[in-house]
C-alpha cells in the first residue's frame, strides 16, 4: 500500500509540475499579446486567477476523502479570515498601483510587496488552497 500512495504523489508532483510550466508558458504568450496589443488586463486577470486554480487542485487531493462522506459541510471562517484576507490582499496588491493612494507611505513593508511576482503567486496559492481546505466535515456528534 506504501508503495501506491507514493506512486500517487510522485504523479500529483508530475501533474502539478506540467500544470504550472504550461501556466507559466500560456502567462508569456498573453503577455507578448498585450504587449502587441497594449491592453495588459488579461494579463493581471490571468496572474490572478492562475495561482488560485493551483492552490484550489492542490487542496482537492486532500478532500476527496472527505467528499465522499454525506455528513453537513460547513465554512471554517475562522481559517477563511486569517489565511485568506491576506492572501488575498497580498494578490490585489499590484491592483492597489493603479490607485491614487500613496501605498508607501501607509505601509512600510509596501515595496517588498510591488513586483514581486514570487510573493503574489505563493499568495495566490495558500488562498486557493485555503478556500478549499476551509470547508470541513462537520460530523453528528458536533451539531
Amino acid at each position: 500500500m506504501k508503495n501506491h500512495s507514493s506512486l500517487r504523489y510522485l504523479l500529483f508532483l508530475f501533474g502539478y509540475g506540467v500544470l504550472i510550466m504550461l501556466g507559466f508558458q500560456l502567462e508569456s504568450q498573453i503577455q507578448i499579446r498585450a504587449e502587441k496589443h497594449f491592453l495588459l488586463t488579461p494579463v493581471f486577470y490571468y496572474s490572478i486567477l492562475f495561482p488560485i486554480v493551483i492552490g484550489i487542485l492542490m487542496a482537492i487531493p486532500l478532500h476527496i476523502q472527505s467528499l465522499r462522506n454525506r455528513n453537513s459541510w460547513h465554512l471554517n471562517w475562522r481559517k477563511l479570515i486569517i489565511f485568506g484576507i491576506p492572501s488575498l490582499l497580498i494578490l490585489l496588491f499590484p491592483a492597489y498601483y493603479f490607485t491614487l493612494l500613496a501605498w508607501g507611505d501607509v505601509l512600510g513593508f509596501a515595496d517588498l510587496l510591488f513586483g514581486n511576482d514570487r510573493l503574489h503567486f505563493l499568495s495566490g496559492i495558500v488562498l486557493g488552497f485555503t478556500i478549499i481546505n476551509s470547508i470541513e466535515v462537520r460530523r453528528p456528534s458536533e451539531e
